[in-house]
């Protein structure tokens, strides 16, 4: 099949290079006109696309693709019924393009995703200490409330835990515990988000050195160009077919 791919490719890039021989209809003609302008103002474009501006084009790519994929997961069953391969399809794409939003946004614009999420970390962090003060100057029972279900589930898993009485001290150990889980979260979001915008980049930087590839070597006529990369990659495949 990719063999008939390669072949099928040559000959059409070959009717390409016969030029005026090869077009003398004029529909034909005018059809490969129109390509070769619509791939030259796209080739003119892609070449000089910074990362930065492919990332954020990506990362819109991939909300629009999240969204209209989980709308379908929703809607196609009620149109077609029910089919777990498309179900399994869909939310896949969807989480996906989810994940590669997030990792994103994660990488180049990570200072207002922490800026969105400090809120509520900063409450899980410095609530115990908050409600332990409260507990001391105000008489209420939230540490007490609070560190009994704690103590269960130490006793249950077999670790041992010392009594504490002292509210705001009982609350700076909840407190540096949530430190802690969100001081792994912040690294495990880091490993696991920067290998997926980096593939991303490479989504972006690919197109746009080929681009450029293709604009040094026909800077005159891009689908030239295109075509010729087209040819040699055609041909090397059917070297290893």
């Amino acid at each position: 099949m990719l063999k008939i791919l390669c072949v099928s490719l040559q000959i059409l890039i070959g009717y390409y290079w016969a030029g005026d021989m090869a077009r003398q209809n004029p529909k034909i003609n005018d059809f490969v006109a129109h390509l070769e302008d619509g791939y030259g103002s796209l080739n003119d474009r892609l070449k000089d696309v910074k990362v930065i501006e492919g990332l954020n084009a990506l990362r819109k790519l991939y909300r629009y693709i999240s969204i209209i994929s989980i709308a379908a997961f929703f809607i196609f069953p009620k149109i077609i019924g029910p089919d777990r391969l498309l179900a399994g399809y869909l939310s896949s794409i969807g989480m996906v393009s989810i994940f590669g939003w997030f990792s994103i946004k994660w990488c180049i614009d990570h200072k207002n995703a922490i800026t969105g999420m400090w809120p509520q970390v900063g409450l899980m962090i410095f609530g115990p200490v908050i409600l332990g003060a409260f507990d001391v100057f105000l008489g209420t029972p939230f540490m007490a409330t609070l560190s009994q279900p704690l103590y269960k589930i130490a006793t249950l898993l077999g670790l041992h835990m010392p009594t504490l009485t002292n509210p705001i001290a009982i609350g700076g150990c909840l407190s540096l515990v949530f430190a802690i889980f969100f001081l792994i979260y912040y690294l495990l979001t880091w490993l696991v988000a920067a290998p997926a915008a980096f593939l991303s980049a490479a989504l972006v930087l690919l197109p746009v050195a080929a681009a450029r590839l293709i604009h040094t070597v026909a800077p005159r006529k891009a689908f030239a160009g295109l075509t010729l990369m087209l040819f040699a990659t055609a041909s090397f495949g059917l070297l290893w077919l």
